[in-house]
């Protein structure tokens, strides 16, 4: 672990130099200092591979595991840099629930967890369909969750912009759990997503 976090250190100092994120609040005013309390799931839109690593690096608080496809593991140079920075790998050709129980564990200890629910690089400012399984996760660990805005793709020299909303939490339905209402709270979560894009449009 100790190495990891050398590894990290590391790549925070090259997206400083690389990238220098800046980074608005919900109401529009620059976070000179972003930090995010854990435990917490943060919801991510999706414009790179660099988005991980960028709000991994970017937000302090706790360590931040991201959520990555794992196939992506299995490629030399791009697997040793996801076990490094301490990703969590999920399958999507299959129906896979390991990845829940790892991120419930990793929230349980006060760390926070990073989730692309598009599942795939959508274009720029093009938001895809949301998968359930952000929400199923948010309902299954009652910790705050926290939509962060990435404004990319990202390029060399040019600074990435991101915008964090404010903390709030999925309650348990009183009748229980159901599909249709983690299908529902889905829907809401990229709601808020669109109305955070909007908001970073306009600071």
């Amino acid at each position: 672990m100790n190495g990891d976090r050398i590894f990290i250190g590391i790549i925070a100092v090259l997206v400083k130099i690389l990238y220098n994120p800046k980074v608005y609040s919900e109401d529009g005013t620059r976070k000179r200092k972003p930090r995010i309390e854990g435990p917490a799931i943060l919801v991510c839109n999706h414009t790179s591979h660099l988005d991980g690593p960028i709000v991994g690096t970017t937000l302090k608080g706790p360590l931040i595991h991201s959520l990555a496809a794992k196939d992506r593991f299995e490629q030399k140079g791009f697997g040793f840099f996801l076990r490094h920075t301490c990703c969590i790998p999920i399958d999507r050709q299959h129906a896979d629930t390991s990845w829940i129980h790892e991120s419930l564990k990793i929230l349980s200890e006060g760390g926070c967890v990073a989730i692309f629910p598009e599942g795939r690089h959508g274009l720029h400012r093009q938001q895809l369909p949301f998968h359930s399984g952000v929400s199923m996760l948010a309902v299954m660990a009652r910790v705050p969750v926290t939509m962060v805005y990435i404004d990319g793709p990202h390029r060399i020299f040019r600074r990435t912009g991101m915008m964090v909303g404010e903390p709030f939490t999925i309650e348990v339905p009183a009748g229980g759990l159901s599909a249709d209402y983690v299908d529902e709270q889905t829907r809401i979560l990229e709601e808020k997503m669109r109305c955070l894009m909007q908001k970073y449009t306009e600071v």
